[in-house]
Parts: structure tokens; C-alpha cells; sequence
């Protein structure tokens, strides 16, 4: 059934809040689109997030334990983070006594500081106050 806009005007209301939700959500995807999928990935965001809170970075292990991850799994997404600039591996020391210091690189810093940025610019949005 046609319904005409002009016999019923409560529909003008509801057409406006439809194509205000429509462009909200359209908004809302372009600034997931611009979440670097490096950092956004779960267990990447979680070890960023604990060295970005972290001066002077965190031992291999200590990240292992804080994060609950096992030694292969933690090595592989530093890997990825390493390869993407984002963090810097040090190791200290020799044989038995060494240790790996994990800490973010100034791109690392200023990478997820950006997308901290762009997730409270999502949040917003989302929230209507963009």
C-alpha cells in the first residue's frame, strides 16, 4: 500500500530518524574501515595496551603472563608487530640469565595513539555527538 507523506505527517518524523540512523551507520563504517587491523586484532590491542600503560616496556615473560598467552602464541603477534614498526625487541644478557625486553617503538606510540583517537571519534558517533 502507497502512503502518502502529506495525509500523514508523523511519517516525515520517522523517514528523517531512518535516514539519520542510515548516515550514522555509514559514518560509523568508514571509521571502522580506517581501524589499522594490526593494532585492532584482540590479542595485538591487548599486549599495545599494556606496553603504551608500561614505562621502560615489559619482559617477554612478564607480557606472556600478563596476557595469559602461551610463548608461541605471544612470539608470533610480536613478530607481526615488530615487522609493522610498531614495537622494538631488546634482548639483555647471555645464555640462561637473558631476557627479551618488549617495548613500543616511537611509531608504535604514536600508531596507537592515533588509534585510540579514532575509536573515541567511533564512540562519539556512535553516541550521536560527532
Amino acid at each position: 500500500m502507497l502512503v502518502h507523506p502529506q495525509e500523514h505527517p508523523e511519517l516525515l518524523g520517522r523517514q528523517a530518524q531512518r535516514l539519520e540512523l542510515r548516515q550514522r551507520a555509514e559514518a560509523l563504517g568508514r571509521d571502522l574501515v580506517r581501524l589499522d587491523p594490526v593494532i585492532h586484532e584482540h590479542t595485538r590491542l591487548g599486549i599495545l595496551t599494556v606496553l603504551y600503560t608500561a614505562s621502560g616496556g615489559h619482559s617477554f615473560s612478564d607480557l606472556r603472563d600478563t596476557l595469559g598467552l602461551t610463548d608461541g602464541n605471544l612470539m608470533a603477534h610480536l613478530r607481526t608487530l615488530e615487522t609493522a614498526g610498531l614495537i622494538e625487541r631488546v634482548k639483555e644478557g647471555a645464555g640462561r640469565a637473558s631476557s627479551t625486553i618488549v617495548q613500543l617503538s616511537a611509531h608504535g606510540r604514536k600508531a596507537f595513539k592515533s588509534y585510540l583517537d579514532q575509536l573515541e571519534s567511533l564512540v562519539r558517533a556512535a553516541r550521536g555527538r560527532a
